[in-house]
């Protein structure tokens, strides 16, 4: 029997229900059978009987998770029958973990779903897809980055109603409310569906964090960083400590992020259409007050100087103490994986993760269907794997180390305490994220937040750099790169 079949017995006896949840189909744990009892019985339970039933168990996480529908047929407004199901991305990082998940569920060939890159950035996709979609190239499926995934599925042309392919949006009963809200257009149609919810935490160096600041655990590196002005604080102790070697902050783009989605609590754009630039806060002055005493690296996300920082040897060589990383970040094979330098590498295994100044998140990725897609069916099967399916969820979770979008699956896995991350020393990041998860807020995006992050953060560079002389010619520049490439709403 599975990990979380058992997990949520071992729950369902606790809260003294008798309700049946069906589990997942993942590796056995080492749980004795009359503990297994409850999942054993709902197990047995007819599978198609069982999907329609409305029944629930609450688990000792305070979660309860619904029961839902079975996939349903496509509805016949959309291609059928094709050779190769295409999935159009930036990156096949996530994907590659797919394939054997999505067999295993569906019983698909894996050898039909084909991999197509347009790109090795999240923002380079969001220029190149429309590009792709005019050239008339086989797609059925693309990932959609929160940062721009509105401006697609808002399109009619770019994307069709996930009901097309047999999903409603009662399928998402246990899903996290924001990532339901970002995948439905103006219209109120839900468009896309994603895997994971993106909570983000603070990965830190923890031979350095002994060295410089006496720190040996992540409770005792919380309690010096839970504040900006702590953050800032130990940022001053780490930099002299460390002869003006190591930076708090591994970039400016790694401390927007976390501000940015941790303090900010009104949208870009106001409800008539204008651009409200008071949502930068006093981000500005942070950063360029930081960046000068050496407490913010001058390293550029996604640049080739950014994640060696992470290591203890080479030309960037202990230039951080740590990272601001989402989920997808710190997952096998991700961002936090290449600052270790693989396994193997000089620091592998040697962070350990904390949630940081603010709950924040960054990003998360959205799959949306192609309406040329000639492979409906498949569509309809991918995503349900993937962003609906418990048990498939369950298999990702234990072969990625990603948050998946299923709560009752990531309270299991929490309660479970078995996960162990090896890039983390062995430490379970689930535990660090798993509130900070449930407080995700995206209610101020917009389909514009692409261009004016990066507009910003281009400012802020400059500003920090020395390309621009004071504040206001930095907001200055800030507006006048917004206005040019966001033409649609007034910037005054």
């Amino acid at each position: 029997m599975n990990k979380l079949k058992r997990t949520l017995a071992l729950m369902a006896a606790l809260a003294m229900t008798a309700t049946a949840f069906v589990g997942c189909d993942n590796e056995s744990s080492s749980s004795s059978e009359s503990e297994s009892s409850a999942a054993d019985e709902s197990s047995a339970a007819d599978e198609s009987s069982a999907a329609e039933e409305e029944s629930s168990v609450e688990s000792a996480a305070g979660y309860t998770n619904v029961e839902i529908p079975a996939l349903g047929e496509p509805d016949g407004s959309l291609g059928d029958g094709g050779d190769t199901l295409t999935i159009l991305c930036w990156t096949e990082d996530d994907l590659k973990y797919m394939y054997d998940v999505v067999s295993n569920a569906t019983g698909m060939d894996k050898s039909k779903i084909v991999y197509k890159q347009v790109g090795t950035k999240g923002e380079e996709a969001n220029e190149k897809y429309a590009q792709t979609f005019l050239s008339g190239d086989d797609v059925d499926l693309y990932f959609c980055d929160a940062d721009w995934n509105m401006a697609y599925q808002n399109n009619d042309e770019y994307s069709a109603p996930l009901s097309a392919v047999g999903i409603t949006e009662d399928m998402y009963a246990n899903a996290y409310d924001y990532t339901v809200s970002m995948g439905t257009d103006v219209n109120g149609v839900l468009k896309g569906a994603t895997w994971q919810a993106a909570a983000g935490g603070y990965a830190y160096r923890t031979d350095l964090a002994e060295e410089y600041l006496g720190v040996t655990t992540p409770e005792d590196m919380q309690a010096q960083i839970g504040s900006w002005d702590d953050f800032w604080a130990t940022a001053a102790t780490v930099y002299e400590k460390s002869g003006g070697v190591t930076a708090m902050a591994d970039s400016l783009g790694g401390v927007w992020r976390a501000y940015s989605n941790g303090n900010r609590t009104k949208s870009w754009v106001t409800s008539d259409g204008k651009f409200d630039s008071s949502s930068v806060g006093d981000f500005i002055s942070m950063a360029k007050t930081n960046y000068d005493a050496g407490y913010i690296s001058a390293a550029t996300q996604w640049s080739d100087d950014w994640l060696p920082q992470g290591q203890s040897d080479g030309a960037q060589a202990n230039k951080t103490m740590g990272f601001f990383f989402p989920t997808w970040a710190i997952a096998a094979g991700g961002s936090l994986e290449q600052a270790e330098g693989g396994e193997g590498g000089s620091t592998y295994g040697k962070y350990a993760l904390c949630e940081g100044p603010t709950s924040w998140f960054w990003g998360g990725t959205w799959i949306c269907v192609y309406p040329k897609t000639d492979n409906a069916t498949e569509a309809g099967q991918f995503i349900y794997t993937m962003t609906c399916n418990a048990d498939a969820m369950q298999e990702y979770v234990d072969v990625r180390g990603d948050f998946v979008n299923n709560k009752g699956v990531m309270a299991a896995t929490t309660e479970a305490g078995t996960n162990s991350n090896p890039l983390f020393g062995g430490q379970d990041q689930f535990q660090i994220l798993f509130d900070s998860a449930d407080k995700i807020d995206m209610s101020i995006a917009t389909q514009y937040d692409a261009k004016i992050n990066v507009d910003l953060q281009n400012a802020v560079q400059d500003y920090c750099t020395g390309a621009t002389s004071s504040e206001e010619d930095c907001m200055n520049a800030f507006l006048d790169a917004v206005a040019a490439d966001v033409t649609d709403i007034v910037v005054e």
